[in-house]
């Protein structure tokens, strides 16, 4: 087992300075959020960052939530790609050669990983988890055939996860409307009843 920040550089967010006119974007906890539920995120623009830190979010990077009761995971999609990230994420730039992006997302998701998150987190109301934490979290490494099997693993069971989430909202959406079709029979019903007597 190796610390994530052997396998890995861990970049912290920046500060944005929003701007309707700024060429750069900008991804927020919000936005991480959006992803995780299978939406497009809305990124913010301002000016571009001036301090040597910021990093464009590249292909295969992971975004780590730092605020919330969950620490939120996802790997980059191409939406994001080029943003920076806000001060309430941390950019995780995998070293390709040593880990699969997927696997690590796997890994960071456990819930013996977030488990240790949550230890990590300090301070009162929403709590930040500490980048140290995170940089030592402890990442299994077995040969690169394996984590790429468990990578695709992850990536299935993720895209079933999503599925039933899109089908229990649309049951849901049913629901509510077979609901609404039946007080309107009933309303209609109703007043040929009064207008008959």
């Amino acid at each position: 087992m190796l610390e994530l920040i052997k396998l890995s550089q861990v970049f912290t967010g920046i500060s944005i300075r929003e701007t309707k006119r700024g060429v750069a974007r900008f991804m927020r906890l919000s936005d991480l959020s959006d992803l995780k539920a299978g939406r497009i995120p809305a990124l913010a623009t301002g000016e571009a960052p001036g301090v040597a830190r910021a990093q464009k979010i590249e292909e295969g990077d992971l975004i780590v939530g730092a605020r919330g009761s969950a620490t939120e995971i996802c790997v980059a999609p191409n939406v994001v790609l080029g943003a920076y990230v806000s001060l309430d994420l941390y950019l995780v730039r995998p070293d390709r050669a040593k880990v699969n992006s997927q696997y690590l997302a796997a890994v960071l998701r456990l819930p013996s990983t977030q488990a240790r998150f949550a230890g990590g987190k300090q301070g009162s109301g929403l709590a930040r988890l500490n980048k140290d934490a995170l940089e030592k979290t402890g990442v299994p490494l077995p040969p690169m055939h394996v984590q790429r099997l468990i990578a695709g693993l992850s990536i299935s069971l993720d895209e079933e996860d999503k599925l039933l989430k899109r089908l229990t909202d649309l049951n849901s959406t049913l629901g509510r409307e077979t609901i609404a079709r039946a007080i309107r029979a009933a309303d209609i019903r109703q007043d040929s009843l009064r207008s008959s007597q």
